[in-house]
């Protein structure tokens, strides 16, 4: 992370109290705009083939294939780059996908996941499938793991493709607490599976699925929900922009005005988040604790022993 972006970390961390749970704070508007530029910077990498069913309009059918993947991407990076900003939030990098367990399936298919809370799994043993979250974030503070599946939207995903998602989550999850042990993350007393739904659309906690402005509890950042959706109308914006350009090249029209697009005021190289020293974590004890694993719930006020 580049000094400007430590910088407006702390800006950002400390301003956010003072603006209220809908304001993005200002140090967050040029990261922002960097994420997105970085996001059409690898769109514009990619190169349109010739197709003869779309024939003159390939390259508008290839940008709309390409905006339709990176959207996701983009927000996943929006929601790493947010995380960032909380100093009680680590971003984990696994380094394998966690494993789903034969015993995990077993006890979701005859138990209420409720009942499985105080369940953690051992994850070195067989298993043929697995499933890698496209976030883990741990929370030292509220010693909780969240588990994140990033969708652009659940609008086009049927039922059965949701529920089979949210069970290989919840497969994982019995593993998670003995992988994450293992990396050196200790101290974890819950872990939580969540599906993002980036067009915040849906939003049913009770089954795991959060709206993206609900990010905020996730991640105790009162500005988490509005800054990630000022991140979707940012890209949003730059998708229109690119789309009436090409539109109107295709059209033959040369010297079309182009609206100004978002300011890039950050170096995009240093997008990565630096990751934390082990040593940070609670090291001390031999064995791993119970850890409960299930949906977030309302976090409410961290007490002084670190409970919420």
């Amino acid at each position: 992370m580049s000094h400007a972006h430590r910088a407006a970390a702390r800006s950002a961390s400390v301003s956010h109290f003072a603006l209220g749970p809908s304001s993005v704070p200002p140090e967050l508007e040029p990261i922002l705009a960097g994420l997105v530029k970085q996001s059409f910077e690898n769109i514009g990498s990619g190169a349109a083939r010739e197709d003869e069913v779309f024939g003159d309009y390939a390259d508008l059918n290839f940008l709309v294939r390409a905006v339709t993947f990176h959207e996701g991407k983009l927000l996943e990076a929006g929601l790493e780059r947010i995380a960032a900003l909380n100093s009680d939030l680590r971003v984990v990098r696994l380094a394998e996908p966690l494993p789903i367990v034969p015993a995990a399936l077993e006890l979701l298919e005859r138990n209420d996941w409720a009942t499985l809370e105080a369940i953690a799994l051992p994850s070195e043993v067989f298993a043929r499938t697995s499933y890698m979250p496209d976030l883990v974030i741990v929370d030292r503070v509220a010693r909780r793991a969240h588990i994140l599946d990033v969708k652009r939207s659940l609008a086009s995903y049927p039922e059965n493709k949701i529920k089979n998602l949210r069970r290989k989550m919840m497969a994982s999850a019995l593993a998670a607490g003995d992988v994450l042990y293992k990396q050196g993350l200790r101290g974890i007393e819950e872990i939580d599976v969540a599906i993002i739904d980036g067009s915040s659309e849906q939003s049913e906690p009770q089954r795991g699925i959060f709206a993206l402005h609900e990010v905020s509890d996730l991640f105790r950042l009162s500005y988490a929900g509005a800054a990630m959706l000022r991140l979707r109308q940012l890209f949003a914006q730059r998708v229109r922009e690119e789309m009436r350009e090409l539109c109107l090249r295709m059209a033959g029209v040369a010297d079309a005005p182009t609206p100004p697009r978002p300011t890039d005021l950050m170096d995009a190289a240093d997008d990565k988040v630096e990751a934390d020293d082990p040593q940070d974590h609670d090291a001390s004890g031999t064995t791993m604790p119970r850890i409960r694993v299930g949906f977030p719930r309302s976090l409410g006020a961290i007490d002084p022993a670190g409970r919420a």
